[in-house]
């Protein structure tokens, strides 16, 4: 009993200090100019670009900007602070914290997580106010938020891992991937109007599947089933936090 115990204050000591490095992160990095302009101001404009003129009504466009949001903001914390950390060499001191490393990164992590989360809030009282919007499932829409969030944010925390300390290296990094990603997604042209192929191709993007729950939760008509895409979804954030947690080990080691 004694060892259960030790085990799970073990367990709270080091989440509560992963919570503590997302505070940090928050606090230093959420107002920095990368995460500002790639994070809230280019999805904003990238969206209107392509829905301006668009026929029908707004409101069934509102998931895509939800999406939007999410998929951008989510992810962009940890590629915007992590070449400041290497910069200034803080980094390195949490390899001498009493914390293990998959939970450092876990704790940049949530920093994105949270920051997404709040964010995509956002879009969604525009199409509720503005728009007419209508959520036909609040739980659905509640943990289609969460868990996208955190697997967006594990794709950011997966592509800070680039070596460099030059935050301009890793957001070309961040948006090279994160534009097909989307464009792929179903966002801009349905699922149900793209060729075999297309679809085929679009089982690539988690996006794909955060934006069919998007819309289950609004009342509008989705591709796949609800089990599927938030298993996809899910199943994707894992795999992004385990290949960063290995990625992060490995320059580690090689530094």
């Amino acid at each position: 009993m004694s060892d259960k115990n030790s085990s799970m204050e073990k367990l709270r000591k080091e989440f509560r200090r992963a919570i503590a490095i997302a505070v940090k992160d928050l606090r230093i990095y959420c107002l920095k100019p990368p995460v500002i302009l790639f994070g809230v101001v280019f999805p904003f404009f990238l969206f209107i670009s392509f829905y301006i003129g668009k026929r029908g009504p707004i409101a069934s466009s509102i998931p895509g900007l939800v999406g939007i949001s999410l998929f951008f903001t989510s992810s962009n914390i940890a590629p915007a602070g992590m070449p400041f950390e290497r910069m200034t060499k803080t980094f390195a001191r949490y390899l001498c914290a009493p914390l293990s490393f998959s939970w450092v990164v876990f704790g940049k992590t949530i920093a994105g997580f949270v920051f997404g989360s709040l964010l995509a809030i956002l879009p969604l009282i525009v199409g509720l106010v503005a728009f007419a919007t209508r959520i036909t499932s609040v739980t659905t829409l509640v943990f289609t938020v969460l868990v996208s969030a955190m697997c967006f944010s594990s794709l950011g925390t997966l592509v800070a891992t680039v070596p460099t300390e030059v935050p301009g290296n890793v957001m070309t990094v961040l948006n090279f991937i994160r534009l097909p990603l989307l464009f792929i997604s179903g966002i801009f042209i349905p699922l149900n109007e793209m060729p075999l192929w297309a679809r085929a191709l679009s089982s690539a993007s988690p996006l794909t599947f955060a934006n069919d729950l998007l819309k289950s939760s609004l009342g509008l008509s989705h591709h796949y089933p609800l089990w599927l895409d938030f298993a996809a979804v899910a199943g994707f954030g894992l795999a992004f936090y385990a290949i960063a947690v290995l990625l992060f080990k490995v320059s580690t080691s090689a530094s």
